[in-house]
């Protein structure tokens, strides 16, 4: 018996979104999936953001997060009538510090 298994999980992020992805496990469809999420501010030490989502299907989107944030996505658990799988996890993502509303008039390298 081969176990379901979640391999193209990518993560994508704004400012304020992260937004995940992933194929249906082959040959058993989930129920759902749980998937936990810990934020912090790049310049603080500890984690102060923890967002817990529950989804059917992908894609997920994780939002109001603050700009110029590390997350780590700590649990992908798929829920099956069976049973419940932990897939891989770990994933970090960085938001970016804030959106581009144009492009760049000058750079300067020193």
């Amino acid at each position: 018996l081969t176990l379901p298994s979640v391999s193209d999980l990518t993560a994508t992020s704004t400012s304020n979104t992260i937004n995940l992805t992933w194929t249906e496990p082959d040959p058993i469809p989930s129920n759902g999936y749980n998937i936990t999420c810990q934020c912090r501010r790049l310049c603080e030490a500890s984690f102060d953001d923890k967002m817990q989502k529950i989804s059917s299907s992908s894609p997920l989107v994780f939002s109001d997060i603050n700009p110029g944030s590390y997350c780590e996505i700590t649990q992908f658990l798929g829920l099956f009538a069976a049973g419940n799988i932990e897939f891989d996890s770990g994933d970090i993502v960085t938001t970016l510090s804030a959106e581009s509303t144009s492009s760049p008039e000058n750079i300067t390298f020193t």
